[in-house]
């Protein structure tokens, strides 16, 4: 069992953030339950700031390890097929003896959807890799309310990832 690096955060105070301006935020952290050998586990938190209760969900070093694999084969398995789209639009689509564009308006019509998915799908691919190497195997933190139901908003607490 070891700790996640993510911390729990309670807000004290919020200056500036006007106008594109840099915002500088206070925390009072605090550690996360400590993470199960296997499989998941749900912690209890109670804030020492305030003593509000909050439920996080905590996954093995396993299943976080799993989890981080997953999203970096996705990420080079996009930025893969990415290059092969735009190869096959810029590539194949302006050699001289290609065919017609005017002749043809279904191939136009199929350099262009390849065009746009080389476009879209590096930022996907991007955007897995960058969460593969972010993610810590913490879940979203969830308040407990006076009746004991939970609720996503946690107005004044929130997660702070490790950088």
């Amino acid at each position: 069992m070891d700790q996640p690096r993510t911390m729990f955060a309670h807000v004290l105070s919020v200056q500036g953030g006007v106008a594109g301006a840099v915002m500088v935020t206070n925390h009072r952290i605090q550690p996360l339950p400590m993470r199960p050998r296997e499989g998941s586990g749900t912690g209890k938190l109670v804030c020492q700031a305030c003593g509000e209760q909050f439920l996080v969900t905590v996954h093995s070093r396993d299943r976080t390890t799993a989890k981080r694999v997953r999203y970096f084969v996705l990420g080079l398995t996009g930025l893969a097929l990415a290059a092969l789209l735009l190869w096959l639009t810029f590539d194949v689509a302006m050699q001289p003896d290609g065919s017609d564009l005017d002749m043809d308006p279904d191939i136009a019509s199929w350099y262009g959807y390849t065009g746009i998915a080389g476009v879209f799908l590096p930022i996907l691919g991007l955007s897995y890799l960058i969460n593969a190497r972010k993610y810590d195997g913490v879940g979203k933190l969830r308040r407990i309310g006076e009746d004991g139901t939970t609720s996503i908003r946690t107005a004044g607490h929130k997660l702070l990832p490790s950088k």
